[in-house]
C-alpha cells in the first residue's frame, strides 16, 4: 500500500509495489480568483525517482478507480485502506 500525510490526517505504514505517496490538501486561486481545492499527490519510487500529480476533488475518484483497476490483485485491501477513507473523510 502507500504512505499517505493529508492536512488534519495522516496515513502511516501503508506500502503499494515500492511506492510511497505523500499528499498534501492545497487551495488554489485561478487568475480569475476561482477557488478550487487540490491535492498534491507525491510518489517515491523504489530507485528514488519521484513524481508530482495535482488532483481536485472532481478527478480524485477517477484515480482511486484507476488504482483498484491498476492494481486488481489489491482490490479487497485498497478498497478497505485508509488512504480511502481518509480521502472520504477530507471530502466530508
Amino acid at each position: 500500500m502507500a504512505s499517505a500525510v493529508f492536512e488534519g490526517t495522516s496515513l502511516v505504514n501503508m506500502y503499494v509495489r515500492g511506492c510511497w505517496v505523500n499528499g498534501i490538501r492545497r487551495l488554489v486561486i485561478s487568475r480569475r480568483g476561482d477557488e478550487e481545492e487540490f491535492y498534491e499527490i507525491r510518489t517515491e519510487w523504489s530507485d528514488r525517482n519521484v513524481l508530482y500529480l495535482h488532483r481536485s476533488y472532481s478527478d480524485l475518484g477517477r484515480l482511486f478507480r484507476r488504482l483498484l483497476d491498476s492494481f486488481p490483485e489489491d482490490r479487497p485491501e485498497l478498497s478497505r485502506s485508509p488512504l480511502l477513507q481518509g480521502a472520504r473523510g477530507m471530502r466530508e
